[in-house]
């Protein structure tokens, strides 16, 4: 049994050092020279720190203004798609109507659908409404997802019956039985998709390169994209430092939060 738990222990670090690689390999060049980056044999640590790729950065960036745009639309469609998954869960875990088990095959199989095949129509769509080069055409169209409905659900089943029964026998309206009792339950599995789905927009990229025309519009993502472009050579100092700021707050809300996500993530998954 010992040896057996060392062998684990000796696996999991040894993953997880390779796993933190990239993540060291990132840093570290973000702090070289791009003569030093492109150099054979790579160099382990710099030669000379050169912090102004940093600030080189900031004005590429147009960091202040990119940042607060690739905020709102994290956060807003965070918020939206959290909001919208909780009620729509709480309905298909414990209400019952016509259609209810049919309905939730069709969402679940609209996720094997790849996303490139709905730019065009959702372009389209978003034109007509008047919504396009504008930040809310990245909030409103994916304020919900099946994902969020499909995990809420999955969670929301652990909800023991006899409990929602109770409050009703207590006098209990719905909307203060979902609000007073079955949200703060939650809490764990609000926290989790929370952190999925503000991962997933933050990063996202290929919508805003659809939906948005204007550069005082750009995300993080985007405009990183275009930094390769605005050069003949590929600054990839400057890139590798961008990618360090568009990351940073990421990880820095996911060591935040770990202990609630994982928690979340293991109530969502084992069945009691």
């Amino acid at each position: 049994m010992k040896r057996k738990g060392l062998t684990s222990k000796i696996t999991l670090w040894v993953l997880a050092i390779l796993f933190l690689i990239p993540l060291y390999w990132l840093i570290i060049s973000s702090f070289k020279t791009d003569m030093e980056i492109t150099s054979f044999p790579p160099t382990l640590w710099p030669k000379e720190f050169a912090f102004s790729n940093y600030t080189k950065v900031w004005d590429l960036l147009k960091f202040s203004k990119t940042f607060m745009n690739s905020l709102i639309v994290s956060l807003s469609t965070t918020v939206l798609i959290v909001f919208n998954s909780t009620l729509a869960g709480y309905a298909f875990a414990k209400k019952k109507f016509i259609g209810k088990n049919v309905l939730m095959t069709i969402l679940v199989a609209t996720m094997t659908i790849p996303a490139t095949v709905l730019l065009l129509p959702l372009f389209t769509i978003i034109t007509k409404l008047n919504m396009y080069d504008k930040l809310i055409s990245l909030i409103i169209p994916f304020s919900v997802t099946v994902f969020g409905i499909f995990f809420m659900k999955q969670y929301i089943e652990d909800i023991p019956d006899s409990l929602l029964e109770a409050a009703r026998i207590d006098g209990c309206k719905e909307y203060q039985i979902f609000f007073k009792v079955v949200l703060p339950l939650l809490k764990p599995g609000i926290t989790s998709l929370t952190l999925i789905e503000f991962v997933n927009n933050w990063n996202s990229f290929t919508m805003p390169l659809v939906l948005l025309k204007s550069s005082d519009k750009f995300t993080l993502p985007l405009r990183l994209g275009m930094l390769a472009k605005e050069t003949v050579a590929v600054p990839w100092s400057s890139i590798m430092a961008a990618n360090v700021m568009v990351v940073l707050p990421v990880v820095i809300i996911f060591v935040a939060l770990q202990k609630y996500f994982i928690k979340g993530i293991m109530g969502g998954a084992v069945k009691g």
